[in-house]
C-alpha cells in the first residue's frame, strides 16, 4: 500500500501558529508595503505644500511691509500721513536712522504681523467706498485712525516702539520727561504711547478712551516732579516740533 498524503494522519493536524515575528513580518508584507508609496507621496504633499505657504505667507508680509506698499499704494495716503512722516523727526534723524512706516504699523513676529496685514485690509472697504478726491475726506477718518493705533500701541506695551527705542538708556533733557521716564522705569509702566501720543503724523486730540487706558500708565506728579531743577514750573509738553512729548 503506498503513501500518500491523504493516508498520512499527520497531513491532517493544523498548522502550528507562526511566532510573534513572523506575524509581524507578515503584516508588513500584507499591508505596509502595499501602502508605502501613498504614504511617500502623503509626507512628500505635506511638506510642499507647508513649504510653499510658508514661502507665500513670508512673501505676503515682505510685500505688504514695504514702504513702496504702505506709503505709495493709494494716493490718500501719499499726500496725508506720508507727507506728514517726511516732516517729522523719525524721517530727518541726525543718526540717519529711518522707521519705515511697517518699523512702527506692523508687529515683528511673522504670524502676528499677518493679522495686521489682515485687519488692514479693511481699509480697502474705506477707500472704495469713499471719494478721497474731495478736500478735506480723510480728515473725518483720522480721529478714529488715530485712536484705533494709539490703542493697539497701548495694548502691545509700545513694542514697537522699544524695536528702536531702549527705555534705560533715553535720556530727556528736562526733568519732566527725567522725572517720568524715572517713574516709568521704575514701575514697570515704560509705555511710550501713554505721553508720546502725537508723534509723525498730524495731531489728534485723543479720546476718552484712550486717556482712561493711559492714566495707568502716567503717575500722578508731585510737587518736586512738577517743578524744574531750578524752581519754576516745568514747561508744557511739546510737540514734534519741540524737543519732548511728554
Amino acid at each position: 500500500m503506498s503513501d500518500s498524503p491523504e493516508s498520512d494522519p499527520k497531513s491532517d493536524a493544523p498548522a502550528p501558529r507562526p511566532g510573534w515575528f513572523r506575524r509581524i513580518q507578515d503584516c508588513w508584507y500584507r499591508q505596509v508595503r502595499k501602502t508605502l508609496f501613498q504614504w511617500v507621496v502623503f509626507v512628500v504633499g505635506v511638506v510642499v505644500i507647508a513649504g510653499v505657504s510658508i514661502v507665500s505667507v513670508d512673501a505676503t508680509d515682505y510685500v505688504f511691509s514695504t514702504q513702496k506698499f504702505c506709503a505709495h499704494t493709494c494716493h490718500v495716503m501719499e499726500s496725508t500721513v506720508y507727507a506728514e512722516y517726511e516732516k517729522s523727526k523719525h524721517y530727518n534723524t541726525a543718526t540717519g536712522v529711518r522707521p519705515h512706516c511697517a518699523d512702527c504699523h506692523v508687529s515683528e513676529r511673522l504670524s502676528y504681523a499677518m493679522w495686521d496685514h489682515f485687519l488692514g485690509s479693511g481699509e480697502l472697504f474705506v477707500w472704495a467706498t469713499t471719494d478721497f478726491s474731495q478736500p478735506g475726506s480723510f480728515e473725518k477718518y483720522r480721529p478714529e485712525a488715530a485712536n484705533k493705533t494709539r490703542l493697539k500701541f497701548l495694548h502691545s506695551n509700545s513694542k514697537n516702539c522699544k524695536r528702536c527705542h531702549e527705555m534705560d538708556v533715553i535720556k530727556p533733557s528736562r526733568v519732566r520727561g527725567q522725572n517720568a521716564h524715572r517713574d516709568a522705569i521704575a514701575n514697570g509702566n515704560s509705555n511710550c504711547i501713554a505721553c508720546h501720543y502725537n508723534l509723525v503724523h498730524k495731531e489728534v486730540e485723543p479720546s476718552k478712551e484712550f486717556l482712561e487706558a493711559a492714566s495707568k500708565y502716567i503717575g500722578k506728579p508731585s510737587g518736586s516732579e512738577s517743578e524744574s531743577a531750578e524752581g519754576q514750573p516745568s514747561e508744557q509738553p511739546t510737540t514734534e516740533s519741540g524737543e519732548e512729548v511728554l
